[in-house]
């Protein structure tokens, strides 16, 4: 998951049961902390991720530019999922922020 440094940020996680398959109707929200733990000032956390209509489980938003990150910094994404059917899952992902690189073309 890539946290980008003066450009939109998209955030995205599929939600699956292992036995029902892709869950279209969990409440899925997202936290963003820096390197010492704290939730960055950029937005209002936890952040709800809306379901992407006839997707297949797909919970998407993308961000406006966060201006809190420093590139190579490393923050830490969590995405925390209650399904209606009693799923309950966490993610934790170490992200580096980075700055876009559009060699080749943008």
């Amino acid at each position: 998951m890539s946290l980008n440094v003066g450009a939109s940020t998209r955030i995205e996680y599929v939600v699956t049961n292992a036995v029902s398959g892709p869950v279209n109707d969990a409440t899925v929200t997202v936290t963003i902390l820096d390197n010492k733990g704290v939730e960055i000032p950029d937005e209002t956390w936890p952040f709800n991720l809306p379901y992407v209509a006839a997707s297949d489980g797909v919970y998407s938003n993308t961000f406006d530019p966060f201006t809190s990150l420093i590139a190579g910094q490393q923050y830490t994404v969590i995405i925390d999922v209650v399904g209606t059917d009693g799923l309950i899952d966490q993610c934790k992902v170490k992200s580096m922020a980075t700055v876009k690189n559009c060699e080749g073309g943008c």
